[in-house]
């Protein structure tokens, strides 16, 4: 009774570790930034024929759709701990400001990110929309954070939907560029920058 149970788990790992190699290896090959990386370059980096990739993903652009996904997703869920972890509305704004920018300057999180400024990727049909739709729910969370200040006291003169989209702005350009090697200054001094702009008087303790 037991060993199909076991067989089909020990099944399950083993997809769910090919399917996580072929994301790192395509991370690190599309993250150089090349003209363009071939499906077989992905299947020698990851150790996996072209039959195991294709049980993951039916087409490259499939892969880099869902490597983008998921790290956004894994984005979206830090900013939402952060932002809920504050103890007021005000300190979760200053929250998420920390944890989004803290990406560009941790070196794993910050190398993943550079893959999706790669030309091939902006080439990948639907890419666009999906990033949106990934920034919408960023930005959404920031919101929440901003409609916590104003309805707490703490930022009473919050425009939640105007503001996020402001904070969001310039942190992804600040990654974009410290991504481009064109942003060399200290995270502290970037996050509080960006923190006196637009939470006024407050202090990160970060």
């Amino acid at each position: 009774m037991n060993e199909p149970a076991g067989r089909a788990d020990g099944l399950r790992d083993r997809g769910e570790q090919e399917r996580a190699g072929i994301i790192r290896a395509a991370h690190r090959l599309i993250g150089r930034g090349g003209t363009g990386t071939a499906i077989e370059d992905i299947l020698r980096a990851a150790g996996v024929n072209r039959r195991t990739f294709y049980r993951h993903f039916p087409s490259k652009d499939a892969l880099v759709l869902a490597m983008q996904r998921e790290a956004g997703e894994l984005v979206r869920d830090r900013l939402r701990a952060a932002a809920e972890g504050a103890a007021d509305g005000r300190a979760a704004v200053i929250a998420w400001i920390e944890e989004f920018l803290a990406i560009g300057w941790h070196e794993r999180r910050s190398r993943e990110g550079r893959t999706f400024l790669a030309p091939e990727v902006g080439l990948v049909a639907g890419i666009a929309d999906a990033l949106e739709d990934l920034h919408a729910c960023h930005r959404e969370i920031l919101a929440g954070a901003f409609r916590r200040a104003r309805e707490d006291g703490t930022l009473p003169g919050a425009v939640p939907g105007r503001d996020a989209f402001a904070v969001h702005a310039v942190v992804l350009r600040c990654l974009e560029m410290r991504a481009r090697a064109r942003l060399d200054r200290p995270y502290a001094v970037v996050r509080d920058e960006i923190v006196q702009v637009f939470v006024p008087g407050a202090r990160s303790e970060r």
